[in-house]
């Protein structure tokens, strides 16, 4: 299966419908009553759903009454911004001038979140136009902004559009880490909608590195969940998604039923260019089937739908071309195809698209074979192979990650079925105290809970001992001669085994400021928040460990030193999302870290000395990153 185009323009309705900007607290500064009529108005376009016409409605009206001195108008003019018509590549060039009009007069507001959204804005539309570097460019800009400003709502959807994009692009690895934050901050802040739509996202993802029982696990809990709200609109999008699946999965006659159901869906809404990607859909299925003819009339309806338009969407119009290439090949007619293949090569290219691009350098190399023409079959073969092995390293990171996820999972879910059992015993015990019936049974078994009650509190009484011989009083994780021991121990066992073992090395950056500033109340509170963070972001058989002051010691076994960065990057992006109730908004938590792999013949002091160089490193190097050891 090709796999779904550049970003469908179904799913550009769909973003431009919810308006990514942000929600801010309804006040009456300037005026403005709590539930001002201006506000939920506001609100209800950034958050909601509605058709695109009747959004662009709605935000012209508030043109009318919010201008440039009014306090809301860096949001209106976030809305004016996705209001924008994006059909084809004028429509996107308009856009992105708009934008960064918009962008030069917010800065000189100096209005940080009208800033943000609006290159997030940007961004969308850049990718749209298929120009990824700039489009990168702007969400790396927006989420640094985002994070820096405290600014949830806005990081998250800039860590979607990224991610989105980059999974797209095939850079899986990359893209899901940014999806997972994105999903689990809509979840935090209650956005369910944007939730599911990252949900789908993510699935997606899982379905382009081939993890498919796990994407169409998601696909089905929101195809349930759009058909319990009655969305069709949602459920056609997920419905669509659900065919590239089963076409991946050579389930290609259920593909073609949902794509048929897709294409007459985008029919009767009048949206040439999505019923033009769905019929282009529909005629790859009927490939897969050996339907050769019904294929190219439906390229042919496709072929007119984009041509209807004197421009049109570059995506769409690069995947018609590959399909028709196939189909030509199909069909015999060999040079024809050969040129559907060249023309669709250039707009893969400019979006970094590897796994277009790949299944053009596959099919080339087919076809050129076939000619005789054995010096160029084998250039592309070879450019084929070089942008496989790429998606394929890229591939390996990506499923170490989803490891890692689910491990932790499966961590939860264990343990939280554990608990049930516990609470089941406990009740079954009760229900059978109560049931005794005779005074001597009654008084054998009060006997046998006291003497229980007795071993257990010795017993509890002794692990307590212990425990704080070996815990952090204030944090509850390993002291300083407890994380040392037990990293004593994982280093002899790693080596034993000849397996790698590595060790990250946190240090909260300008700890002494919080302390001196807000008091040692505080600086303790920002002790077990970033210890906390860090631990729920191991593995089960992770530790991690209070090495003195603010530094944090954490052990990672069977661990190569590419995954300890991940690790290590994960938990500062988890520490600087926290918010700390007695430290202010602009006073955000940043960790240090420093990230080695233990070597051979190496002693834990000498390991330990090298990440503490690498954590020093990261703290010259302006903190708040990782840095690896030689």
């Amino acid at each position: 299966m090709i796999g779904v185009h550049h970003i469908s323009p179904w799913l550009l309705y769909l973003t431009l419908l919810m308006g990514p900007v942000w929600a801010i607290p309804h006040d009456t500064e300037h005026g403005l009553p709590k539930g001002g009529s201006l506000l939920s108005e506001l609100t209800q376009l950034e958050n909601g759903f509605q058709p695109h016409r009747d959004f662009q409605a709605r935000v012209q009206g508030l043109s009318g009454q919010i201008d440039a001195t009014h306090p809301l108008y860096g949001r209106l003019v976030s809305l004016q911004c996705w209001a924008q018509p994006a059909e084809n590549t004028s429509d996107y060039s308009a856009a992105i001038t708009f934008a960064s009009q918009q962008l030069q007069q917010a800065r000189a507001r100096q209005d940080k979140l009208a800033e943000i959204a609006l290159l997030n804005c940007r961004g969308w539309h850049n990718q749209l136009l298929g120009e990824m570097t700039n489009a990168r460019r702007d969400y790396d800009a927006a989420f640094k902004l985002a994070e820096a400003a405290g600014a949830q709502r806005l990081m998250a959807d800039a860590l979607s559009y990224r991610g989105n994009m980059q999974a797209y692009q095939g850079q899986l690895a990359a893209g899901l880490k940014d999806q997972l934050v994105a999903h689990d901050l809509y979840e935090r802040l209650g956005l369910e909608a944007w939730r599911l739509h990252q949900l789908g996202e993510i699935a997606n993802t899982y379905r382009r590195m081939e993890v498919f029982d796990r994407a169409l696990e998601y696909f089905k809990e929101l195809e349930n969940a759009y058909l319990q709200q009655g969305d069709e609109e949602n459920l056609n999008d997920i419905r669509a998604q659900l065919g590239i699946l089963y076409s991946d999965t050579g389930r290609h006659a259920e593909a073609l039923a949902l794509f048929t159901g897709a294409a007459s869906y985008f029919k009767g809404k009048g949206w040439s260019m999505d019923e033009a990607w769905a019929l282009t859909e529909v005629a790859h299925s009927q490939l897969k089937l050996g339907r050769v003819n019904e294929a190219l009339v439906h390229l042919q309806q496709a072929e007119t739908l984009l041509n209807r338009k004197q421009e049109t969407d570059a995506a769409t119009l690069g995947q018609w071309r590959l399909v028709m290439g196939l189909a030509e090949e199909a069909h015999g007619r060999l040079n024809r195809a050969l040129y559907f293949l060249a023309v669709a090569e250039p707009i893969f290219i400019q979006e970094h698209n590897k796994r277009f691009l790949g299944t053009i350098y596959r099919v080339q190399a087919r076809i050129l074979e076939k000619q005789g023409e054995a010096a160029a079959a084998l250039a592309s073969l070879k450019r084929y192979v070089a942008i496989r092995e790429a998606l394929e390293r890229d591939l390996g990171a990506q499923r170490s990650i989803q490891m890692r996820f689910e491990f932790d999972l499966a961590r939860k879910e264990v343990e939280n079925e554990n608990l049930k059992t516990h609470q089941a015993l406990q009740a079954q015990l009760l229900d059978q105290v109560q049931e005794r019936r005779y005074w001597q049974t009654l008084v054998t078994v009060l006997a046998l809970l006291l003497l229980g009650s007795m071993v257990l509190y010795q017993l509890g009484r002794s692990r307590k001992m212990r425990r704080l011989a070996m815990t952090d009083e204030l944090t509850g994780i390993h002291n300083r001669r407890q994380i040392q021991a037990k990293a004593q121990t994982m280093l002899q066992q790693a080596k034993s085994l000849d397996q790698p073992f590595s060790l990250l090395l946190i240090d909260i950056d300008h700890f002494k400021q919080i302390n001196d500033g807000w008091g040692h109340q505080a600086g303790d509170r920002v002790l077990v928040a970033v210890a906390n963070c860090i631990s729920e972001a191991l593995r089960s058989l992770d530790r991690v460990g209070r090495n003195g002051g603010e530094e944090f010691l954490v052990l990672l076994p069977d661990t190569l030193l590419a995954e300890a960065v991940e690790v290590a990057e994960r938990v500062r992006q988890q520490v600087a999302a926290l918010q700390v109730a007695e430290l202010p908004a602009e006073y955000p938590v940043r960790v240090s870290i420093g990230c080695a792999q233990l070597r051979e013949g190496e002693s834990l002091s000498e390991l330990i000395h090298r990440a503490d160089e690498a954590m020093y490193s990261a703290k010259q190097g302006g903190r708040n990153r990782v840095c690896r050891a030689d």
